[in-house]
This record gives structure tokens, C-alpha cells and sequence, in this order.
């Protein structure tokens, strides 16, 4: 009993061992499985912070952007205003020069019909010279000469111009003939300043649309280049990150798979001992079971053979017969144990093979997924970065093109913005110079007029 005891009690104790290596194994795989979760949910966490600060960092950025795109749409909207007022200023301009030269042609033709007149009916004027102090002009003559003379020198003074204020003291002594001709010079003078002023608002209007248009043109396209560059540059960081931690993944991949292949083999070793010694110690129980049995069987065919032939004596058999049949039965319990034992040990061996072997598959597949990540993920900052490099060399190349757009656009403003006065003012004053003008012709007229009558 004491030997059945301490078998029992082997038993025990290796089943006890066995379930705490079971348990072992299973709690450092939960281990495993938790430390690994945690440091999954950190690198989530980490990559939710940077994500969040890239946002931030685009959200501000695009409001610079947009800020930027306002001030470009205001400046645009300005510019137009600006072109659309100058463009209106000179439609106007070139309508009232046109009036003005209507004005003056007529006054040249009211002119030129006078003076023929005047040649024709008095050929021997030509030839005289005019003296201020001549008799021959009379009083009406000279009151018209006077309204002339006034009607310049106002004219002159209103308008600040010098040109009416010389003609006016040159009415108060030249003859009318040559007054004419002196506003024939003013006219030409006219044409040549509005066909130079209408070259340089077409040279104007050219050069500034077209520059203007290759700012904006250019403007958008830095925009553009330099959002492909601050994207490429947060990817390629990004991608960079995440290729270290895939890497690191991999890393804590092989590190577990080679302590799950250590442990493995250490489990295998033990089951292929605990396993051999079950077996041999069944195999041997078995053998003990079949020498006791051979051995009490013959022996109580012996003692019955015996007592049937010795009826009248007494039997002494029967306390042996209960001893061995209570070793046997000890021996088959354990012999059932040994198989017991066995058996858990196979299933226990057949389901860690299946989990590591699940595990290994696991592994094989996580980290042929993570290197093929990491694989794209380099290529794709390979890329980048070639195209960032070009983006880099466009956006510079583009820079100096607008500067260069720039300072034409500062070279042209001095002589294309209008820095005198208001077109109003402008106006104003062309009017009244051209009713001014009107006024002395029809008084000259009328004068010349009345010296044909008088020389009739």
C-alpha cells in the first residue's frame, strides 16, 4: 500500500508538474498577447497624435492658403476696378479729343473759307504789312481783335496753359492770318500728343494685362507647387514613421516566434520523456499484472484440486487470494493511471503543436504583410522624394519668374498710372478750352467777315 501510495503520489505530482507547465505556457501566451496588444494600442496612439498635429498643422495651412487666395482675389478685383475706370477714362478721353477735334477742324475750315475770301478780295493786303496803329483798321475791327486778345488771356489763365496766354499776346499784334495758322500748329500739335497718348495706352494696356495675367498665372502655380511640396514632405515623414514601426513590428514578430519555437522544443522534449516513461511504466505494470496473475491463478487451481481431495481439511487459501487480488486491482488502477496519463500527455502535445503551428502561420502571414507595407512604403518615398526634388527645382525656377514679372510690372506703373489730374478735371478743362476756342473763332469770323465788307 505504501509503494501504491508513493506511485499515486509520483503520479500526482507529475500530473501537477504538467498542469503548471500547461498553465505556464498558457499564461505567458496570454502575456505575449497583452504585451503585444499594448504596445500596438501605443503605436496607435502615437500615430492618432501625429495625425492629429499633421491636421492641425494642414487646417492651418490652409488657412494661410485661403487667406492668401483673398488677398490675391482682392488685389485681382482691385486691379480689374482700376482697369476697367482707366479703360472707361480713356474711351471718354478719346471721345471728347474727338469732339475737340471736331471743334478745332471747324474752326480751321471757318478759317480757311474766311481767309480765301479775304486774299481774293484784297490782293493788295497780302503784300502790306499790318501795323497795329494803322488807320485802316477801324474801331469795330479792333473791338474785335480786343474780344480775341481777352478771350485768350481768360482762357490762359483759367487753364494754366501757356500756350493760350503767348497766343493771346500774339492776337494783339499778328494778323488774323497768321493767328490761323498758329491754331493750325496747335492742332497738329493735338493730333500728335493723342495719337502718342493712344500708343502708349494700347502699349500700356498690352503690357500690363499680360503681365498681370502671368502673376496671377504664376502666383497659382508657386501655390500649387508648394502644396505638392508640403505634402510630399508630411508623406514621406509619415511614411518614414511608419516604416520604423512596421520594422520594429517585425522585430517583436521574430523575437516571439523564437521564443514560442524555444518553448515548443522544450515541451516536445518533456512530452517525449514524460510520454516514453508513461508508456514503459504502463508497459510494465501490465507485465507485473500478467506474472501475478499467472503466478495466483495456477496457485488457487492448486489449493481447489487440492481441497477436493482433502475435502474434511480446512481451507487456507482464501486470505491469499485477497492480497493478490488486491495487488492486482492496485496494479490495474495504475496501469489505467499510466494510460490516463499517457493519453492527456498525447492530446496536451497535439494541441500545442496545432497552436504553435497556427502561431507560426500567424506570424508568417503578419509579417510578410507588414515587410510587403514597408516594402511600398520605402518605394513610395523613393518616389516622393525624386518628385519632391523636381517640385523643389519648379517652384524655384517659377519664384524668379514672378519676380522677374514683378519688377516689370514696378518698371511699368510709373509711366502706365495716371498721376496728373482726374479725368473729370481733365474733361472739364478741355471743355472749356474747346468753347473758349469756338468763341474766339466765331468772333474772328465775324471780324473777318466785316473787314470783306468794309474792303468791298
Amino acid at each position: 500500500m505504501q509503494g501504491k501510495a508513493e506511485d499515486t503520489l509520483s503520479t500526482l505530482r507529475k500530473k501537477e508538474m504538467s498542469d503548471e507547465h500547461s498553465f505556464a505556457q498558457l499564461s505567458q501566451g496570454f502575456n505575449d498577447e497583452i504585451s503585444h496588444g499594448q504596445d500596438k494600442l501605443s503605436s496607435a496612439t502615437k500615430n492618432k497624435a501625429s495625425n492629429e498635429q499633421m491636421k492641425s498643422e494642414a487646417e492651418k495651412k490652409l488657412v494661410d492658403t485661403q487667406a492668401s487666395k483673398a488677398a490675391d482675389e482682392e488685389y485681382a478685383g482691385t486691379l480689374k476696378t482700376e482697369c476697367e475706370s482707366k479703360a472707361a477714362e480713356w474711351e471718354a478721353r478719346q471721345k471728347s479729343a474727338t469732339e475737340e477735334m471736331g471743334a478745332i477742324d471747324k474752326a480751321k475750315d471757318i478759317l480757311v473759307g474766311g481767309v480765301k475770301a479775304f486774299v481774293q478780295t484784297g490782293a493788295t493786303l497780302k503784300t502790306k504789312k499790318w501795323n497795329p496803329d494803322d488807320d485802316d483798321e477801324d474801331d469795330k475791327t479792333a473791338n474785335t481783335r480786343t474780344q480775341v486778345v481777352n478771350l485768350l488771356k481768360k482762357l490762359g489763365k483759367e487753364s494754366h496753359s501757356f500756350a493760350f496766354a503767348q497766343l493771346a499776346n500774339m492776337a494783339t499784334s499778328d494778323p488774323f492770318v497768321k493767328i490761323r495758322g498758329l491754331i493750325e500748329d496747335m492742332i497738329a500739335k493735338l493730333l500728335k500728343e493723342a495719337q502718342e497718348e493712344a500708343t502708349q495706352k494700347a502699349f500700356c494696356d498690352k503690357e500690363m494685362g499680360a503681365s498681370t495675367t502671368s502673376k496671377e498665372e504664376k502666383t497659382a502655380t508657386l501655390a500649387k507647387l508648394q502644396a505638392r511640396i508640403d505634402g510630399a514632405d508630411t508623406t514621406i515623414a509619415q511614411n518614414t514613421e511608419d516604416i520604423k514601426t512596421l520594422e520594429g513590428e517585425v522585430a517583436e514578430i521574430d523575437k516571439a516566434q523564437a521564443e514560442a519555437t524555444a518553448i515548443r522544443t522544450k515541451e516536445h522534449e518533456d512530452y517525449s520523456q514524460a510520454s516514453k516513461d508513461f508508456k514503459e511504466s504502463a508497459e510494465a505494470v501490465a507485465k507485473a499484472i500478467e506474472v501475478l496473475k499467472n503466478f495466483y491463478e495456477g496457485s488457487l487451481l492448486q489449493v481447489s484440486a487440492s481441497t477436493s481431495h482433502m475435502s474434511k481439511q480446512p481451507a487456507f487459501g482464501g486470505a491469499k487470494s485477497d492480497i493478490a487480488s488486491t495487488i492486482i486491482s492496485v496494479l490495474e488502477m495504475a496501469e489505467e493511471d499510466f494510460t490516463t496519463l499517457l493519453a492527456e500527455a498525447e492530446a496536451t502535445e497535439d494541441e500545442a503543436a496545432k497552436a504553435f503551428e497556427k502561431l507560426t502561420q500567424e506570424n508568417k502571414v503578419s509579417k510578410a504583410a507588414k515587410e510587403t507595407e514597408s516594402k511600398g512604403k520605402a518605394s513610395e518615398v523613393k518616389s516622393l522624394t525624386v518628385q519632391l526634388e523636381h517640385s523643389k527645382e519648379d517652384h524655384a525656377s517659377v519664384s524668379s519668374e514672378l519676380d522677374a514679372v514683378n519688377a516689370y510690372l514696378e518698371k511699368l506703373k510709373p509711366q502706365c498710372e495716371t498721376k496728373a489730374m482726374s479725368y473729370a478735371e481733365k474733361k472739364a478743362r478741355r471743355e472749356a478750352e474747346i468753347e473758349g476756342l469756338k468763341e474766339a473763332l466765331n468772333i474772328l469770323q465775324g471780324g473777318l467777315a466785316m473787314i470783306q465788307i468794309q474792303k468791298h
